[in-house]
């Protein structure tokens, strides 16, 4: 599909995006219905058991690119699978080292948290919605070196306080680290390489259907069939390859949550 037809798509509801992606199929097998079709019963008009050959030949065909089709869902569900779960260990981290702030004196108890607060709520209002335009901003990173310098700046006069600034502090990079995960989801992790195959396997399959001869009308109905599911295949494909740019793999919710129950007690904005 063109770039600015999947840019569109990505700005979609998800199960809107997902009818449009298979009715562009569609409407592709369609188009070659009335207009390829036509030249190529000309072309094969004295060809006797032309159902049968293109059944024979579309049949191990079927069998590697379906195989292919299978093999990228399961790899694309994978990455998305982890993707959200870096997502859900980062919200929990955030939640748990805020609480465990309670540990510190005043003022830096008061300013850890509000740095935490201020970066939670930047995650969820503006890094989120401009993963949909394949951009991450740098003000995430920024509010992070701004805990960091707190943090360190920090010196514990006891044992308790000790302990815990040790925990926050393993905390924060374990924060650190699952956010520089998180972020990998926001570009393709299949290489465009296989978008290609399954693009040209896609529209082999679309020629074999026009190579049947059969009725114009039941050529209409089964060629939308089947493009319709293959269309359906190759989007849950695609939105799993890039899982934080919509809501079907991965969404802000952990984060949303952990500022609810946790965080938006204390901010008085």
């Amino acid at each position: 599909m063109p770039d600015w037809l999947l840019d569109l798509l990505d700005h979609l509801p998800s199960e809107t995006a997902a009818l449009y992606f298979s009715l562009f199929f569609v409407a592709v097998a369609w188009f070659g219905v009335i207009f390829v079709r036509p030249i190529f019963r000309l072309w094969l008009r004295r060809q006797h058991g032309i159902n049968d050959i293109v059944s024979y030949a579309s049949a191990g065909f079927s069998l590697f690119y379906g195989l292919l089709l299978g093999l990228l869902s399961v790899a694309a569900y994978s990455n998305a699978k982890e993707i959200s779960g870096f997502v859900s260990r980062e919200a929990a981290g955030l939640a748990t080292m805020y609480r465990t702030a309670e540990a510190y004196p005043e003022p830096i108890r008061g300013e850890l948290r509000y740095l935490l607060r201020d970066y939670t709520r930047y995650v969820i209002n503006r890094e989120w919605p401009s993963y949909q335009d394949g951009r991450v901003p740098l003000g995430g990173d920024n509010r992070l070196q701004a805990i960091r310098a707190t943090l360190l700046s920090f010196e514990p006069p006891t044992a308790t306080q000790q302990i815990a600034h040790g925990s926050v502090l393993q905390g924060f990079n374990d924060m650190v680290n699952l956010r520089q995960q998180r972020i990998g989801g926001v570009d393709p992790s299949i290489p465009g390489v296989l978008w290609y195959t399954v693009g040209i396997g896609a529209a082999i399959t679309i020629i074999f259907i026009l190579l049947l001869d059969v009725r114009f009308t039941f050529h209409l109905f089964i060629s939308g069939l089947i493009t319709f599911f293959l269309g359906l295949m190759v989007f849950i494909i695609y939105v799993q390859d890039r899982p934080l740019r919509s809501d079907v793999a991965a969404s802000a919710a952990p984060f949303v949550q952990a500022y609810e129950t946790v965080m938006r007690w204390d901010d008085g904005g």
